[in-house]
């Protein structure tokens, strides 16, 4: 008689499911939860998420010690500034933590996969081409979604930032911090990048034909709008920052 078969949780080594309890039971946490949230936008210190989250001190450096230990917070460099001592400890959400499931799927060697034989069958040229194409269609639909829903005839910073930047983008799973928005321009940052591992790998692919094209197609469906990426966190940057310009309109 073959013996019942053991489901995937039971598969998994000891040490593993110690380790992915320890994870959920960390992300299990409100308080947890929040000063995550919020390094997900920039690195912030101790005394910036106490002024923020209204959180004691020694709490915060108590939730601060889980979330280092799960490798879910990683500390950043500060630069020093000149004064005397040493520069205050900043935090920042992992950008490589990995929350753990049953199985474990490997999504990314797919994506390689994929590419690489786009590559192959087209070439290079063409591929890069198409995937530009491609992200310009999706970023083009997805503002014109917006849109249609919200009642938007003619885009401004002030909308743009409310029902994309804090709307659609934060519905996705993105976080992102508006650093400024005048009258004809708004720029940004984000340390959220959902295909970062293979942005890494394949920069010239992800960023420069897939995410140009798709803020291309924004731009064109905002209505003279141009977009600059500034910095770029698979070319090495600590986020990706973006400044949008309106076109000023005559009359």
């Amino acid at each position: 008689m073959s013996p019942a078969p053991r489901t995937v949780a039971a598969m998994a080594a000891p040490e593993e499911r110690r380790h992915d309890v320890q994870v959920f039971d960390a992300l299990g946490s409100q308080p947890r939860a929040e000063i995550l949230e919020r390094l997900a936008v920039r690195p912030m210190g101790v005394a910036d998420l106490e002024r923020e989250l209204h959180l004691p001190r020694v709490t915060l450096r108590y939730h601060m010690s889980v979330l280092l230990g799960q490798g879910l917070v990683e500390e950043v460099e500060t630069p020093r500034t000149g004064r005397s001592g040493r520069p205050p400890r900043m935090y920042r959400a992992a950008r490589h933590a990995v929350v753990p499931g049953y199985p474990k799927r490997r999504y990314d060697v797919l994506s390689d996969v994929a590419l690489d034989t786009l590559v192959r069958e087209v070439g290079e040229a063409r591929a890069l081409e198409s995937l530009r194409k491609r992200g310009h269609e999706m970023g083009h639909a997805m503002v014109q979604g917006v849109a249609a829903e919200k009642g938007i005839a003619r885009w401004t910073p002030e909308a743009f930032e409310r029902l994309i930047l804090l709307g659609r983008f934060r519905e996705e799973g993105g976080s992102l911090e508006v650093i400024r928005r005048s009258g004809g321009e708004i720029a940004y940052r984000t340390s959220y990048c959902p295909f970062l591992e293979l942005a890494e790998r394949k920069p010239h692919i992800v960023c420069d034909a897939l995410d140009r094209g798709f803020h291309e197609g924004m731009d064109e469906a905002l209505g003279a709008v141009r977009t600059e990426r500034l910095t770029c966190m698979a070319h090495g940057a600590p986020a990706c920052e973006y400044r949008m310009r309106w076109a000023r309109r005559k009359g």
